[in-house]
């Protein structure tokens, strides 16, 4: 009689060079703790993935799981007493908590991809009124760039409207103005949150990213950083030292503005159509007019990326854009 033999393993015959770049692949840091406990080579190959997407759930959902996910059972199994506890305080310590957790599992990411949730009544989140609003920031130590695209009014064109004549110097009304200022103040708070989030972060574990992505679950907003910017991040802080939160320096803001911007190429119409350069005031002048060059672009790999490219185009050729100043916040 034949013995049985154990089935043959096809992972053992990959080798670890494929194997990891099978790994870098996954992106999910979830799917990749659980890989990891499935056998002692993938727990030691896992760590070493350098490309980590994480989805970071609504808080309340961290607290009604906390006892029956699956996902907290492992983790908790996995770090055992080297685990710090999440925080029961405000909803931005269990985002850190949560974080850090999982990140301690990997010790050579060089590209992180973090989605945090949001709450659904985010300004311009396409409710009844159809408003828009997108932004994407980039930070090193500080502030270096936010771009806010926005309007009253976002939806596609009828057949049979007519083209709507622009007035020769669009102008905003006190109250539009007013709301510019409060999408400006949101987004940039935001962008800041995110900012402080990620030196919390790398304050307790230490990393050497290439690019940082930081986004929100609604895909409204990101903060950005690139490998020269997170070196420069990495170098003012100081694990030995609490993280203060990131403050927004005094900004000088190019905003052009049209009543009503019509999208010929995607079949859109946009009321209201504002488009926000936010830098520190103390840039050079001559380096924003250069930079302002490259913009249509700057929303490039977003979900209707052809769409935010047209209207930043059109917006673009106004000639006269508002020139704003504010104070740090």
């Amino acid at each position: 009689m034949k013995k049985n033999q154990d089935p043959d393993d096809h992972f053992d015959r990959l080798s670890d060079e494929l194997l990891t770049l099978i790994f870098n692949k996954v992106l999910d840091a979830k799917s990749l703790c659980r890989c990891s406990v499935v056998s002692k080579r993938f727990a030691s190959l896992i760590p070493q993935t350098d490309n980590v997407s994480l989805t970071v759930l609504p808080s309340n959902s961290l607290k009604a799981n906390r006892r029956r996910t699956f996902f907290i059972k492992f983790l908790k199994f996995l770090l055992g007493k080297f685990m710090p506890k999440l925080s029961e305080n405000e909803d931005e310590d269990q985002t850190y908590g949560f974080m850090t957790q999982v990140l301690r599992n990997f010790s050579d990411i060089k590209r992180l991809s973090v989605q945090l949730p949001c709450h659904g009544d985010e300004l311009g989140s396409r409710g009844p009124d159809h408003s828009f609003l997108k932004w994407k920031s980039e930070f090193g130590r500080e502030l270096q760039r936010c771009v806010v695209l926005g309007a009253t009014s976002f939806h596609r064109r009828r057949s049979s409207s007519k083209k709507h004549r622009q007035p020769p110097e669009p102008i905003l009304a006190t109250e539009e103005m007013k709301t510019r200022v409060v999408w400006m103040i949101s987004c940039l708070i935001a962008a800041s949150t995110r900012h402080w989030l990620l030196k919390q972060t790398i304050a307790d574990i230490p990393m050497n990213l290439q690019s940082v992505t930081i986004s929100d679950s609604s895909k409204q907003g990101r903060m950005i950083m690139g490998e020269e910017q997170f070196k420069e991040l990495r170098k003012s802080t100081n694990p030995a030292v609490p993280v203060e939160r990131t403050m927004v320096p005094a900004v000088l803001v190019k905003m052009w503005y049209a009543p009503v911007l019509e999208l010929p190429a995607c079949g859109r119409v946009m009321k209201g159509a504002t488009l926000m350069v936010i830098r520190p005031v103390e840039r050079k002048m001559v380096e924003i007019e250069s930079e302002d060059e490259g913009l249509g672009d700057y929303f490039e790999g977003e979900e209707e990326e052809e769409v935010l490219r047209e209207a930043m185009g059109e917006l673009l050729k106004e000639k006269k854009p508002y020139l704003i100043e504010m104070d740090s916040l």
